[in-house]
């Protein structure tokens, strides 16, 4: 004779409770991976409001050397596996990592630049940086950002908006 189990409440709580930690961790990874917005801060003495797409890529892939007026350029950028790096890389430059890597290896030795962006290892340090240098630039996560810098429009749109290209 066999005896047929019907899953008891006590069983489906079980599974319930051991479903909850792995839905939970599915929700923390989605947050993760869209994360909060990414913007671009400028040295609050620049005259720039707005910058494109366009001119984003052209300076962080090292072809733009200098703002209008002709103030030098300093671009810093996040170290690989960050929010901030994975945005340049995948919306503002669209290469990979390694893509990168040979793009700033061939401008360095080719002479068309000197250096590639300076890296930096935090937020915080890429806000001192942006502040102490005139013509900084930097991507920064939005919860991160504090006073002493200059938020600029992407493609005409402010973070927080539903075109804003950053996200």
């Amino acid at each position: 004779m066999t005896i047929s189990r019907k899953p008891g409440i006590l069983s489906t709580v079980s599974l319930a409770l051991l479903l909850l930690p792995a839905c939970t961790l599915c929700q923390q990874e989605r947050d993760e991976a869209t994360g909060p917005e990414v913007v671009v801060m400028v040295n609050p003495a620049n005259k720039i409001e707005s910058i494109s797409m366009g001119e984003l890529r052209r300076i962080f892939s090292g072809e733009k050397h200098s703002w209008p007026g002709g103030l030098a350029i300093a671009a810093f950028v996040r170290a690989p596996g960050t929010r901030e790096r994975d945005v340049l890389l995948a919306r503002v430059l669209r290469i990979s990592e390694s893509e990168y890597k040979a793009h700033w290896i061939k401008q360095i030795y080719s002479g068309e630049s000197q250096h590639e962006p300076l890296v930096l290892v935090s937020n915080g340090m890429q806000l001192e940086a942006v502040r102490a240098e005139k013509g900084g630039i930097a991507l920064i996560s939005a919860k991160d950002l504090h006073p002493g810098v200059k938020v600029l429009k992407v493609d005409g749109h402010l973070p927080g908006s539903p075109e804003y290209p950053l996200k």
